[in-house]
């Protein structure tokens, strides 16, 4: 799409299993519609009060829940090494990948070695790896993750999230100020797209089991 395409703010985390599966579907998902994605990577402050990893039963959940998904998908998963990382290095040399033009590439297999391989997405030697497997210069982006003005970035994007969008959770999705939360809320924001632009959809009155985007 042009750049005359309307905005979806994708509000997304590498600490967020549910985020990797969202961007691994959203580009495809919104590929034929008038629109564009802004991603914005955001992380839990501490002590962040609706943090599920601190109700264990939900954090293990998640953890089921999120590999049943990516298996279906064709994306193998393995435990987490680590939880928790300094969160902002790694969103930090996300934004500088983008600005390269590598955001999208960077961010799926950073997802891919946190998820898929068990490895922390924080760790410099990780970060590198996948920094060199896209042609960024590892040394630059390392040196970005903990650049304060890179990092301002990430924190002004989470300012924005928390003041425009009210955001909360992620993935997050916002279209027209309207927001969609949730790897399985795609088919929702894909049907709010459509109807907008005046696109056929689904009468779910008639049928409420036909996919939501067509």
């Amino acid at each position: 799409m042009t750049d005359t395409a309307e905005p979806v703010r994708f509000y997304f985390s590498f600490r967020s299993p549910y985020s990797w599966l969202a961007m691994l579907r959203i580009e495809a998902a919104l590929a034929d519609l008038p629109v564009r994605l802004e991603y914005l990577p955001v992380f839990p402050p501490p002590n962040f009060p609706n943090d599920p990893a601190a109700v264990p039963n939900k954090l293990k959940y998640i953890l089921l829940d999120t590999a049943r998904i990516a298996q279906e998908y064709g994306f193998p998963t393995q435990p987490l090494g680590a939880m928790d990382t300094n969160w902002v290095r790694p969103h930090a040399a996300f934004i500088y990948a983008q600005d390269y033009g590598k955001g999208r590439e960077f961010a799926l297999d950073l997802y891919a070695a946190r998820f898929s391989r068990g490895l922390d997405a924080g760790d410099d030697g990780v970060m590198a790896d996948v920094a060199k497997a896209h042609g960024l210069d590892a040394k630059e982006l390392l040196k970005a993750a903990d650049d304060e003005g890179f990092q301002t970035r990430v924190v002004l994007g989470m300012i924005q999230g928390v003041q425009e969008d009210s955001i909360f959770g992620v993935p997050l999705f916002v279209f027209r100020g309207e927001p969609f939360w949730g790897n399985d809320r795609i088919d929702w924001l894909v049907r709010a797209i459509r109807l907008a632009h005046g696109l056929p959809v689904v009468d779910l009155k008639r049928d409420m089991l036909q996919p939501l985007d067509r």
